[in-house]
């Protein structure tokens, strides 16, 4: 077993998280919000969030985000890949509405602190309790430096982001420097072994939001932002017709992206994530048809898996 990987899962590490940072502001950023995108935002009080996403009109990814509250202040929190996107499309729905949006991706920079001891390390650092609750959060303080500190979901131990203004990265950084740095193939082997889809590599713009795991809040019938009609009709009336699932390998060998999985003789599926897993063995990540069922027994070129459900299990 990699002795990081050890490290992370029986005590803590760090890793600095590329993000795209998104703020939105004024009387009307709730109420726009809410009709905008799947998370409940009505709901949201300032000290939580939640993961969500934002649709076209038939249903499909434009972009994925955590999503924080404070007070008349929302922060969405993108892949960088997808930052751009994101912004001109929020952009294109302020219309006559009392909100500011700005990209200040620029200003911050995020720290993940992963593992069984992420929690009482932070609590030290900063003086706070850590939130309980996917995506709530706290402000700590490390010196003169305030940051928010969020429970994130980046692995199948604890997980707390570190949203730390420029000015006290170096002082974070000094003050975890006795924790093992993350790696990003790492990094990748917790999130996939937690069965948490990526942004352009597990799901894009070509993905109907029903097709991947119960990630992110999506409201079926709870108001009409964009999307949800298509949202509720699948949900009641109809079925998407593949989803994301797991796939343990019975071998080393591991699948490349984009290669088909066969069920006998036919083709059912694609693998979008694979690797070894220090727990796990070979596993990966792949959609496949709606009819196949949990436990079936698979091909990938000449190597045999399993669908299993996520995240992974023992």
């Amino acid at each position: 077993m990699d002795s990081v990987y050890a490290t992370v899962i029986q005590n803590a590490g760090w890793a600095e998280i590329p993000l795209g940072i998104l703020r939105m502001e004024g009387a009307d950023a709730q109420k726009w919000l809410h009709k905008i995108v799947t998370a409940d935002i009505a709901s949201l009080q300032t000290g939580q969030g939640a993961r969500s996403a934002l649709l076209d009109a038939k249903g499909h990814f434009v972009a994925a985000f955590s999503i924080l509250r404070d007070e008349d202040i929302f922060g969405a929190f993108v892949e960088p890949s997808a930052r751009e996107t994101l912004f001109n499309a929020l952009r294109r729905y302020i219309i006559r509405d009392k909100v500011i949006l700005r990209d200040v991706t620029d200003l911050w920079t995020c720290v993940s602190v992963i593992g069984p001891d992420a929690a009482a390390r932070l609590e030290h650092l900063f003086g706070v309790c850590v939130p309980d609750g996917a995506y709530n959060w706290v402000w700590g303080k490390l010196d003169e430096h305030a940051a928010r500190i969020v429970h994130s979901i980046r692995a199948r131990v604890p997980s707390y982001d570190v949203m730390m203004p420029l000015a006290g990265i170096g002082t974070l950084r000094a003050a975890l420097q006795d924790l093992a740095a993350i790696p990003e193939p790492i990094l990748e082997t917790l999130r996939v072994e937690a069965g948490l889809p990526r942004w352009g590599i597990d799901f894009d713009e070509s993905t109907l939001a029903l097709e991947i795991p119960d990630v992110m809040q999506i409201r079926v019938d709870q108001g009409c932002y964009v999307g949800q009609e298509v949202v509720a009709r699948i949900v009641h009336r109809g079925h998407v017709n593949r989803h994301l699932r797991g796939l343990k390998m019975e071998s080393g060998v591991l699948p490349a992206r984009g290669e088909a999985i066969h069920l006998n003789g036919a083709e059912v599926g694609q693998v979008t994530s694979a690797l070894n897993s220090p727990l796990f063995g070979g596993i990966a990540l792949g959609y496949v048809r709606r009819e196949v069922e949990l436990g079936a027994a698979v091909k990938i070129n000449d190597a045999h898996a399993h669908v299993v459900e996520l995240p992974f299990e023992p």
